[in-house]
């Protein structure tokens, strides 16, 4: 039985490591998935301080909704009776289950049945209008 020598040991060692950077290289470039949650980041990055004026705003003046699950229906409480806007709801794992969803209120509570949702992690985004100001309020939510 012949074994090899430390050249040939060597060798291949290299080559075994080479084929894995390569394959890895191969791997990253062929799935196009990006670890960015939101596709219009820039726009966002832009617009970041009308975002932070409308979180500011629920602060000050207090409006802050409490978020509550019961069964298969979230339940968003308001500080005002006349709410506008819209619920935007991002799931992290997979952004093509996000979600819009305008709405509007004439009392403090909003329900939304929530049972054709994906159970797991979701960002809650609650972007309206009340009182003539704009606020918005995120939250995660579990399902």
């Amino acid at each position: 039985m012949k074994t090899m020598n430390w050249g040939t040991k060597i060798f291949l060692t290299l080559a075994v490591f080479m084929l894995c950077i390569v394959g890895a290289g191969i791997y990253m470039v062929s799935h196009d998935s990006d670890s960015l949650e939101e596709d219009d980041y820039y726009e966002q990055g832009l617009n970041y301080d009308q975002a932070y004026e409308k979180k500011q705003n629920v602060l000050i003046m207090k409006e802050s909704p409490t978020i509550e699950i019961r069964q298969d229906t979230l339940y968003i409480h308001f500080v005002s009776k006349e709410n506008k806007g819209k619920l935007l709801f991002r799931k992290p794992s997979d952004n093509r289950l996000d979600k819009e969803l305008p709405f509007q209120t004439t009392s403090n509570l909003y329900t939304l049945p929530i049972s054709t949702f994906d159970k797991g992690m979701w960002n809650l985004y609650i972007d309206w209008k009340s009182v003539g100001k704009d606020f918005l309020f995120e939250e995660h939510i579990l399902f």
